[in-house]
């Protein structure tokens, strides 16, 4: 993996979802698409990468968050926060699993990235019973972030293709990983 980072070639993806992270977080802060990021890095990362990457990821929108944006250090926003990493996680595992038995590029992404969204909000929205902020779960809010969510993961896709013809990588990895 060390060596992945240190090469330009595969080293401009995850450099992109760094910076696409800083920037949405300052932009977005509660609204960040975390289950896009988690089905982007099921579908172009192995295993071990992607999971790197969610929790990289989440330091940084958190690093932000705590640090630039004032969220308060207590029990409910440290709470939610490492609820956030957990529901992200299991979103990228998911997302993973269903990517390896989807055939079609346009259909696994569509599976990978709906059913990380379905993970990342059934398991928030459990933490939210005693954690705090059940009221976050609208109908219409739930569909905001969807969209919100829809639109950071076509947008990064698209600029992952590019990215893959500048340094000559697949856009997406092969289903065997």
């Amino acid at each position: 993996m060390a060596n992945e980072l240190l090469n330009p070639k595969t080293a401009a993806w995850p450099a992109t979802l760094a910076g696409a992270t800083v920037l949405g977080s300052l932009a977005l802060a509660c609204i960040f698409p975390f289950a896009a990021i988690a089905a982007l890095a099921a579908l172009t990362m192995d295993r071990r990468s992607g999971i790197a990457l969610v929790g990289a990821v989440w330091a940084a929108n958190q690093a932000v968050g705590f640090l630039l944006m004032n969220f308060p250090w207590d029990a409910q926003a440290v709470g939610h926060g490492i609820a956030i990493l957990a529901a992200t996680l299991a979103g990228f595992g998911i997302a993973h699993l269903v990517a390896a038995k989807v055939e079609g590029s346009v259909l696994r992404s569509v599976a990978a990235l709906v059913s990380a969204f379905v993970v990342y909000q059934v398991l928030l929205r459990a933490y939210a019973q005693f954690g705090g902020g059940a009221e976050n779960f609208s109908a219409e809010i739930v569909t905001g972030v969807a969209i919100n969510d829809a639109m950071w993961f076509v947008g990064l896709l698209a600029l992952r293709w590019v990215i893959g013809q500048a340094t000559g990588e697949k856009a997406l990895l092969s289903v065997a990983r």
